[in-house]
């Protein structure tokens, strides 16, 4: 197994996600893509170096016909101690299948969309090229209510009060931000979705003006598989920072 193998679980329903979590691993860095709404099987995760749970534009409240092997790959992954990295859709379903579906639920304070600023905490602090607040963008209707008690909290804002935790222990990274959009990625996305910015009293041309604060791509995405090792790799690969 090379120590940087990923298995990529892409819930979108476009195919969408996988291609924009590749684009920030190192050179060298095998990765797998299985696109879980299309129906594909679910791979033995064993057989990975880490593994990545991506965003989706289904409800973590709604029961999917593939969620209980989902939740399956979760704790299979925990049980086994390999690395497992969350964003939004993936970062609720980790918690879901370790905490329980009273885990998740809905945001009462509706649509959280635009580039939007988190508060970095604990050791949130201490990952590389952070800001005490940075500006990540956002998209989504559901949050995470209870984290594993051997998490720490490491981002929250008014809005989410968990944007993101860190569980050494069972070696999960895991964030409701999405840090795979770039500003020219991210602002695509949301012309594309201009009518359901206004219907939620999002200014579009507001969100469009804006942009990440920092390098989220390379600082999250990096910090997971240069900090984050299955049992047994002791190889350290330095992550390569380059332009985009």
């Amino acid at each position: 197994m090379n120590p940087e193998n990923v298995l990529i679980l892409d819930y979108s329903s476009d195919r969408s996600e996988a291609p924009l979590f590749r684009r920030w691993f190192p050179d060298g860095c095998d990765s797998t893509s299985i696109y879980v709404y299309s129906g594909e099987s679910f791979p033995d995760p064993l057989e990975y170096s880490h593994v990545m749970h991506t965003g989706s534009s289904l409800s973590i409240c709604s029961d999917a016909e593939f969620l209980e092997g989902a939740e399956h790959i979760v704790r299979k992954c925990v049980k086994a101690g390999i690395p497992q990295m969350g964003v939004c859709y993936g970062h609720q379903l980790i918690c879901r299948a370790l905490q329980g579906s009273s885990a998740v639920g809905s945001c009462p304070n509706g649509l959280e969309a635009g580039w939007i600023d988190v508060e970095m905490t604990g050791a949130g602090l201490e990952i590389p090229g952070v800001a005490p607040v940075s500006r990540v963008f956002q998209s989504h209707f559901d949050r995470v209510l209870a984290i594993p008690q051997t998490a720490e909290l490491i981002a929250r804002n008014g809005h989410t009060e968990i944007q993101a935790f860190i569980d050494r222990k069972k070696n999960l990274f895991s964030m409701q931000f999405h840090p795979e959009f770039a500003r020219s990625e991210g602002n695509r996305f949301f012309s594309e979705e201009a009518k359901l910015l206004k219907d939620n009293g999002i200014d579009l041309q507001s969100v469009l003006d804006d942009g990440p604060s920092i390098d989220t791509g390379n600082i999250f995405f990096g910090y997971f598989l240069n900090t984050f090792r299955s049992p047994g790799e002791s190889i350290h690969h330095e992550f390569e920072r380059y332009e985009r």
